[in-house]
């Protein structure tokens, strides 16, 4: 399936913001909200952005009426996403491929949204992993990296920074390759599923936050046992954090992962800062070919026309 970009953000664009996981806090929205104004864009809210049910935000047809009301209407440029937690899986089922690629438009999101972003791939379309509204943007520059967000959302040529440093180097190499992934713990829930994309040729990035080193050696092992890493030719590993084992223990995340990629022979590299993180997240388009070498990743081409 040919690859379909989104139309890039321009100054004044409206900004959908939706709500497919688990229930926002209506003064983190508001935070994240008036940072979308000051990135120049104008904010609309999903008409149930504030609903509960359980632990997600609203019932599966409330959320999907929201999102398909954003992505269909001709006026609205992108679909920022509120926050994680769980309950995107649950959308996947109602998320036609066709009617995704008849109106391609920015899509950001990260954690549970990883499941949205697979499908995407999937479906031959660009969507972008980075902050969310009422998480790390209504904490502002502190906790998300804004220069990255609007420079791979509004500028159809490749970013000019290279990877930032430093990035740990668990295997050496260079590999070219399409960039995709998300959280882990979501890519290897998908695993037997028909939304899980194929990693033939791609540089993998992986990232997730409180998962304990063997739990980490369990999700990577479903992914290894299910055959989705053959044709990998690169990963890498997002900060992890708080996925360090009780102090004591001799050895760390970074140990466990070594191993696990070891006989891969592809590239690996640990510490990007996406996603969750403990440093500004920065925003990484999937579907773009992208290079690791030597620790960086760089992006080999714009992600929006």
């Amino acid at each position: 399936m040919s690859l379909l970009k989104p139309p890039r953000l321009a100054p004044g664009a409206i900004v959908g913001v939706a709500a497919l996981a688990s229930p926002v806090q209506e003064e983190f929205l508001a935070a994240g909200v008036a940072e979308i104004e000051r990135l120049g864009f104008e904010p609309r809210l999903a008409a149930s952005v504030y609903a509960r049910s359980r632990y997600t935000a609203g019932d599966r047809s409330a959320r999907l009426r929201d999102f398909w009301a954003l992505w269909e209407d001709p006026k609205v440029a992108a679909v920022f996403c509120a926050r994680g937690g769980y309950g995107t899986p649950q959308l996947l089922s109602g998320l036609d491929s066709e009617r995704l690629r008849s109106r391609p438009k920015i899509l950001l999101g990260s954690s549970d949204v990883t499941a949205l972003l697979l499908h995407f791939t999937r479906s031959g379309l660009v969507s972008f992993h980075g902050p969310m509204v009422a998480q790390q943007m209504a904490r502002g520059v502190s906790s998300y990296d804004r220069e990255s967000l609007v420079e791979t959302t509004t500028d159809p040529k490749p970013p000019e920074r290279p990877g930032r440093a430093p990035v740990q180097i668990l295997h050496p190499g260079a590999a070219e390759g399409t960039l995709v992934g998300g959280c882990l713990s979501l890519v290897a829930s998908l695993v037997g599923t028909p939304f899980l994309p194929s990693f033939e040729d791609t540089v993998l990035f992986l990232e997730d936050t409180g998962v304990k080193p063997y739990q980490i050696d369990r999700l990577l092992t479903q992914l290894r046992l299910s055959g989705a890493l053959a044709g990998v030719r690169g990963i890498v590993f997002g900060e992890m954090p708080g996925c360090e084992q009780a102090p004591g223990q001799g050895y760390g995340v970074t140990d466990v992962l070594t191993d696990l990629t070891a006989d891969l022979g592809v590239p690996v590299a640990f510490g990007f800062p996406s996603g969750h993180t403990t440093s500004p997240a920065m925003t990484l388009p999937f579907g773009v070919l992208a290079r690791l070498s030597e620790g960086r990743l760089t992006l080999l081409e714009g992600a929006v026309t």
